[in-house]
């Protein structure tokens, strides 16, 4: 079932990481079908342990096939070179479409957020996500935000996500990472910024991503960060947490308007 809904929320669903030509023009082709906001397509993976961490540069032309099909691309990026090597690339080709990069959980040195965010500030049609830290910390998160606005991009082109935070202590669903819905909805207001939701980082496992899916809809949150591939099975990252795309389906209907 495809589905075409107006929504006004924001939707970034994709592959954890973008594995090969074919693999990202299926998810192209989903996320088209979809309406889905942004088609993830990270090119670049931090690893806890050596693996499989992504194309790379060499596959900075799926983003530029992206935006040739009609689809806004979205890639995480760990550092400034990063992201004016796809700037440069992308910018010629763009148009009136989006670019959406983003510093992940783990990125946690401010001169690079802060030059992430510089590099980022040259285009208006450029937007920047940040994650929070992976520990439970307000006022670091606030840091993230602060460090990052330093940087020059305007509140206009930046979206927060809480992706929760390392477990510590009571975890009784087995959460790869507990969310703090609450600490979310206050650093939303405070800095009057949309925040999404990442499910898949928080549920760690197919049946507790739905489960994120369905706590998460009870908060304000402005839409969701999903990990969604055609053959989760064999994925080359995160095989555990990634939706089918007809998974994905049935939590379209949440970011519905009414």
């Amino acid at each position: 079932m495809k589905n075409k809904l107006k929504r006004k929320t924001t939707i970034i669903a994709g592959p954890c990481a973008a594995e090969s030509r074919e693999q990202v023009l299926t998810a192209i082709k989903n996320a088209k079908e979809r309406s889905v906001d942004f088609v993830r397509i990270s090119l670049w993976k931090p690893r806890t342990k050596p693996g499989f961490d992504g194309l790379g540069k060499k596959g900075i032309p799926l983003l530029i096939e992206a935006v040739k099909r009609g689809v806004y691309p979205a890639t995480e990026v760990l550092l400034p070179e990063h992201a004016k090597a796809i700037i440069k690339a992308v910018l010629p080709v763009l148009k009136n479409r989006k670019l959406l990069l983003w510093i992940g959980a783990r990125n946690q040195n401010h001169h690079i957020q802060q030059e992430i965010a510089r590099v980022a500030s040259i285009d208006k049609r450029i937007f920047l996500m940040v994650k929070n830290q992976p520990w439970v910390d307000e006022k670091h998160w606030e840091g993230i935000i602060e460090h990052v606005l330093s940087g020059g991009i305007s509140k206009d082109n930046l979206i927060l996500c809480h992706r929760g935070f390392i477990p510590n202590g009571y975890n009784p669903l087995g959460l790869r990472n507990v969310p703090d819905y609450k600490m979310a909805m206050r650093i939303k207001v405070q800095t009057n910024l949309p925040m999404v939701f990442d499910p898949s980082h928080t549920g760690g496992s197919v049946p507790n991503v739905l489960k994120m899916f369905d706590q998460a809809s009870k908060y304000n949150f402005d839409g969701c960060l999903v990990e969604v591939h055609h053959d989760p099975e064999h994925a080359l990252t995160d095989a555990k947490q990634q939706l089918t795309w007809e998974q994905f389906d049935a939590q379209l209907k949440l970011y519905a308007k009414d």
